[in-house]
């Protein structure tokens, strides 16, 4: 009985009625037979990655195991002459010449027929006949037949590729749709989800690796953690699945394991993903069911994915660098104490900080697009127009001037730069305004300072000449009128004279004195000071005239107090002086004077406090109460206060002089403890 010829015609008719590839191989396998009588038909499937033939379709046989045929030595050459040359090849008898594939056929003939496609090796027809005799009237249709497996072969790969390269752009596009900076965990857990169920697979992770502590995190999985479940692994372990895959440029696919020969073995994918210039992590696709051949066609689309996957994590990463340094940026741009402001080239505002927003008295939303010339001083306004167009030059410099606020009374350190773009190219205006009025006071001070100090300096040297000029003749005026005075050859009234002369002489020679010191011409010699007991000296000098003027002295000295190492003397008569001046603070109408000392442990220095209740001292005063012949008195002469000054200063200290907001004035005499006295 003669059957027709499958062409491909008829083939193609057949796989456009169904969808199932099954069903095609079933009525191929069914044609096959009817056309050849034979006992079986098997499709034997090439794996590209192995070189073996494994059964994927048949008819006529018991059973179909998933493990290779034609893997002894004789089976093989025939099977690998076939492929080579694109002939068939009868084998008869099969039982001597092939035992093994006579044994999985069950037939005493065999008739092996190539399944080609574009000259390209598929796989092998192969037929278990019961007897084989020539002429073969229907080798014609087994080789039809082969064909028509070949176009169903081809047509599924196809089919199965272009199915699962859309769906994985599907998955891609849906995990990068909403352009967010962030891919949340739920996002991540989704696409997992979805290359789980697209590669037909048991779990998915997405593994991201940490450049900086070179370690892998777990980023997110198709399956719900477990306790215990290792989040980090070293992404320097040569021996590990993940951290391998993360150093090689494409997939791999590794086998776990096999369970039974009519089941598929499972397979592990690791897809690395690497970026532009580093990698960013691993894909792991577990629990795959893959038949041969399957992991060849497998690889490309799971580079395919790394590839797209890589590309979505890397400008995401690259978003968020932008987004943060933006932020960074803007931060720092609107923290400036100091105004700023960017001018686009006709000197509108792009942008302006909080503090340009204050001194142009307006709110930041309202400066766009204002011209800054029209926010400032009109002066100010025209320098700013002729140096932003000034600084369109080639050479591009950078302008500065230093401006007065007539309205404000501040002074301003203008400057104007070109904010450089692409291609050195300017693309505005950077405008910064620092308000310079407290450093400019600052300056005028320092200045006037240094010349009251090269003053002080001169009038030191002034002081200290006729000083040294004055003392000798007044030692000599002392000496002569002492000695007149014990002769006793005078009267009375001459000796009371002498006396008078005496008193003064030795008053203008303490005066002098205390020029020296004040011109620094002085030698101190430390010893061993007590300061309270300097205190008690100096109080005792004046506890008359306190009485006698209504003027009440309290008194706290520490007991515990350490020695300073300095002039006794000296430091009773500095104490003396700061007293004397709150006694004539207080004058006529009495008060109170307070004195205490205390130890500074962290300073380590004796404080010495003078307070009264006085009038206080003015606040433009205040400043000068230290300058040389500087008074207020009508009867003072300057010295007093300042020689306090030079005392403290030639023992290590200082003194200092406030207001009391009480009312009346404290002065803090300070003094070094030194760690040891010599």
């Amino acid at each position: 009985m003669a059957f027709p010829s499958p062409d491909t015609s008829s083939v193609a008719t057949l796989m456009a009625s169904t969808d199932a590839v099954s069903d095609v191989l079933v009525a191929l396998h069914l044609r096959v037979q009817q056309a050849t009588s034979a006992a079986c038909t098997v499709l034997l499937e090439l794996a590209a990655d192995t070189g073996l033939l494994h059964p994927t379709s048949g008819r006529g046989l018991d059973h179909l195991a998933v493990d290779p045929w034609c893997t002894d030595e004789v089976s093989r050459a025939f099977a690998s002459a076939v492929l080579a040359t694109g002939r068939p090849r009868p084998i008869s008898p099969i039982t001597e010449t092939c035992p093994t594939l006579a044994r999985q056929l069950k037939t005493p003939a065999a008739y092996l027929a190539p399944v080609r496609f574009a000259g390209d090796p598929l796989g092998l027809l192969v037929l278990g006949l019961s007897e084989l005799t020539p002429p073969l009237a229907w080798a014609g249709a087994v080789s039809d037949c082969a064909a028509g497996f070949a176009l169903v072969l081809t047509a599924a790969r196809l089919r199965h590729d272009l199915a699962l390269q859309t769906d994985v752009g599907a998955l891609v596009g849906a995990l990068g749709q909403d352009r967010s900076p962030t891919l949340s965990a739920e996002r991540l857990r989704a696409f997992c989800t979805g290359v789980a169920r697209v590669f037909a697979a048991e779990a998915v992770e997405l593994w991201r690796h940490d450049r900086d502590r070179q370690l892998l995190h777990l980023m997110a999985q198709s399956v719900q953690s477990r306790p215990g479940q290792v989040t980090s692994i070293d992404a320097g372990d040569a021996d590990g699945l993940v951290s391998a895959a993360l150093r090689r440029q494409n997939s791999s696919v590794v086998s776990r394991d096999s369970q039974g020969a009519y089941a598929l073995p499972r397979h592990t994918a690791t897809v690395p993903l690497r970026g532009r210039r580093r990698a960013l992590g691993v894909l792991v696709v577990d629990g795959l069911r893959l038949g041969p051949g399957d992991a060849v066609r497998l690889l490309p689309h799971c580079d395919a994915l790394g590839r797209q996957l890589a590309a979505l994590l890397e400008s995401t990463h690259l978003l968020d660098d932008v987004i943060r340094a933006r932020r960074e940026l803007e931060n720092t741009f609107d923290s400036m104490r100091d105004p700023l402001v960017v001018c686009a080239f006709d000197g509108h505002i792009l942008r302006a900080n909080e503090a340009f927003a204050r001194l142009a008295g307006q709110t930041r939303g309202s400066l766009k697009s204002r011209r800054l010339s029209e926010l400032v001083d009109p002066t100010l306004g025209l320098w700013l127009d002729r140096a932003m167009y000034d600084a369109q030059d080639r050479d591009r410099r950078s302008q500065t001037t230093e401006h007065r606020d007539e309205r404000t009374g501040t002074i301003l350190h203008v400057s104007v730069a070109p904010l450089a773009a692409r291609q050195d190219l300017a693309a505005g205006f950077v405008v910064l305004l620092r308000d310079v009025t407290e450093e400019s006071r600052l300056e005028s001070e320092r200045a006037a300072l240094r010349e009251r100090l090269a003053q002080s300096e001169t009038l030191g040297h002034l002081i200290a000449g006729i000083a040294h000029e004055l003392n000798n003749p007044l030692q000599a005026v002392t000496g002569h009128v002492e000695l007149v005075r014990r002769t006793r050859r005078l009267g009375p009234e001459a000796d009371s004279q002498l006396a008078l002369v005496h008193r003064e002489a030795d008053r203008a020679a303490r005066i002098v004195r205390n020029l020296l010191l004040l011109a620094g011409s002085g030698r101190i010699v430390s010893h061993p000071v007590s300061v309270n007991a300097a205190v008690r000296r100096a109080l005792a000098n004046r506890r008359a005239a306190w009485r006698a003027a209504g003027i009440r002295v309290s008194h706290d000295l520490d007991s515990a107090l350490p020695r300073v190492a300095g002039d006794a003397l000296l430091l009773q008569q500095a104490i003396l002086n700061v007293l004397l001046n709150a006694e004539q603070a207080l004058g006529d109408r009495g008060g109170r004077i307070e004195i205490r000392t205390a130890l500074d442990p962290a300073r380590r220095r004796v404080e010495v406090r003078v307070l009264d209740d006085g009038q206080g001292i003015p606040a433009d005063v205040l400043p000068h109460v230290f300058d040389p012949f500087f008074t207020t008195k009508e009867a003072g002469r300057g010295l007093g206060l300042a020689l306090v000054l030079r005392i403290a200063h030639e023992h290590g200290g200082d003194v200092e002089v406030r207001p009391v907001p009480t009312g009346g004035t404290e002065f803090l005499l300070y003094l070094p403890v030194p760690p040891v006295i010599k």
